[in-house]
């Protein structure tokens, strides 16, 4: 039924339908027929003198513009609370050189501290050796004092043989010769 109804809308409405062209295809076909001109053309004015002279020109006003901008940003930040990139790298400049210096100084504290250990286990060794002949001193001193000991009791027996002491014997009346 809607296959009946369709081709009676178009009998109908043949004489007041307006057929309007389809733009996709039309510029396709438009598209196609000028690609090869345009290719020709732009092929022969990128390889003239005069499109070199244009790409410098562009680069040129592009990096003024770079450079005008940059600038008035880097004015715009020194003004405002933010760091500028300047700012931040001279901090982190201050930051390695104060890490290197803070690196130098625990080699050297911890080179000290080795210096230190080493006096310090030597000196201990020293007091050792010492302390070992002090009591070898004494234990000389010790038998040294014993042998004289020994020696003043034999001196003093034999002195008092006939069980007299050297007092006792200068006490005595002398006995008179005759």
């Amino acid at each position: 039924m809607s296959e009946d109804a369709g081709k009676v809308n178009q009998t109908e409405t043949k004489g007041k339908d307006i057929q309007m062209p389809d733009f996709a295809e039309v510029w396709k076909e438009i598209y196609y027929n000028n690609e090869s001109d345009w290719a020709r053309a732009l092929k022969g004015f990128i390889g003239t003198e005069t499109f070199v002279a244009l790409l410098d020109k562009t680069l040129e006003q592009y990096l003024a513009y770079n450079k005008v901008s940059r600038q008035q940003m880097e004015k715009l930040s020194e003004k405002g609370i933010n760091p500028t990139k300047k700012d931040v790298a001279r901090v982190a400049e201050l930051v390695i050189s104060m890490e290197e210096k803070i690196d130098m100084m625990e080699f050297q504290l911890f080179d000290n501290f080795n210096k230190m250990t080493d006096s310090l286990l030597k000196m201990a060794e020293y007091q050792g050796k010492i302390r070992d002949e002090i009591v070898s001193l004494k234990k000389e001193i010790a038998l040294i004092k014993n042998k004289l000991d020994k020696q003043e009791n034999t001196a003093g027996e034999a002195k008092t043989g006939s069980g007299r002491s050297s007092k006792q014997k200068a006490a005595e009346p002398k006995p008179k010769k005759t």
